[in-house]
């Protein structure tokens, strides 16, 4: 059987045992900012940076947090507000997407200083994710509704657009020793394979869901982790064919996704339902859901397989033309989760 913990209350553990009696543990995090939306783990340093859109209500601010307490050390102001955040552990250089604005922000993170603004030369654009390939020091980024974007991680400048993936990319996953770039048409639940050697598009296939949203590249197997929140599942791919291995029902809304080689393991944020499943990757059966918070968003996982969710708030809704973001009162939003086995 599978085991639902939850957790009720700020900075305390959470244990349970899966099918095999393998513990697991969640640790809260304090209310951090506010509008919580994305984050990633810092190898070189063990701190989790989250981005919050609404900081203060007028400074959108990343925040890194102890890898192990959650507690808050560091912080860095931007000027524009950043959704999703992509790393280079080579560089040590954030890349933000600020989506309202259509660019993408270029941190260092020892100095905290913002290095580039980057656009693309076009009037309009919705950037939403980042993927980092560290071998060639290129940044790749989902703009949904124009295309792929490919940034010169040394220059930190926009080198060219990629196009064909369709009209509305979201998810992006690399497949870095083959030189591929996978990318979700969200309007068709379609995967888009792209040589990034040639930069154009090789294959297409079905995700085998509704809605993809989200996915992941397992390199040992060559499978690709798909989450749809149509659906509320995850699929299963084979990444040279497109064939369906399997499709595992994970949760309402099921958004973020991330790998873990370190043990095996597929966790995925299930937005609607308010939990994060564990799914074994050996066998892709469902381990766990964790009731860890308010509207699991992003998932990222360290080195060791910990991985950390962040969670938005409930009810703290879009302001009116001219008004400030109003902070949230949800007790169980605008954190982060960290998960152990």
């Amino acid at each position: 059987m599978k085991k639902t913990l939850k957790i009720t209350a700020a900075c305390i553990l959470v244990a349970g045992l899966t099918q095999n009696g393998a513990a697991q543990i969640a640790t809260k995090s304090s209310k951090i900012g506010d509008g919580v939306y994305e984050l990633v783990y810092n190898h070189k340093n063990g701190l989790v940076y989250v981005t919050t859109t609404r900081g203060n209500a007028e400074k959108p601010t990343i925040y890194a947090l102890d890898g192990k307490t959650l507690q808050v050390k560091d912080s860095i102001v931007l000027e524009t507000g950043a959704f999703g955040l992509g790393i280079n552990q080579k560089t040590q250089t954030l890349y933000g997407t600020a989506t309202r604005a259509g660019s993408v922000i270029a941190v260092d993170i020892k100095t905290g200083k913002t290095l580039a603004t980057i656009t693309n030369g076009q009037e309009k654009g919705h950037t939403r994710e980042v993927v980092v390939d560290e071998a060639n020091n290129k940044v790749y980024v989902s703009d949904v509704g124009g295309g792929i974007w490919e940034i010169d991680g040394k220059t930190n400048k926009h080198i060219q657009q990629i196009n064909g993936a369709g009209p509305s990319v979201t998810g992006l996953a690399l497949d870095g020793k083959n030189s591929k770039l996978f990318a979700i048409n969200f309007k068709t639940s379609n995967i888009v394979a792209i040589d990034l050697k040639t930069k154009n598009v090789i294959d297409s296939f079905p995700s085998g869901g509704e809605k993809a949203i989200n996915l992941d590249f397992d390199a040992k197997r060559n499978r690709l982790y798909i989450a749809h929140t149509g659906s509320g599942s995850v699929s299963v791919l084979d990444a040279n064919t497109g064939e369906v291995v399997k499709s595992v029902e994970t949760g309402k809304g099921a958004l973020g996704i991330r790998y873990s080689p370190a043990n095996d393991i597929i966790y995925v944020a299930n937005r609607g339902a308010q939990t994060v499943t564990i799914i074994d990757a050996k066998d892709y059966s469902v381990k766990a859901n964790l009731e860890a918070g308010s509207l699991p968003n992003t998932i990222v996982v360290d080195q060791n397989g910990v991985a950390y969710t962040s969670h938005k708030a409930n009810g703290a809704g879009r302001p009116k033309q001219g008004e400030k973001p109003k902070p949230s009162n949800d007790p169980n939003g605008d954190i982060i989760s960290r998960i152990s086995l």
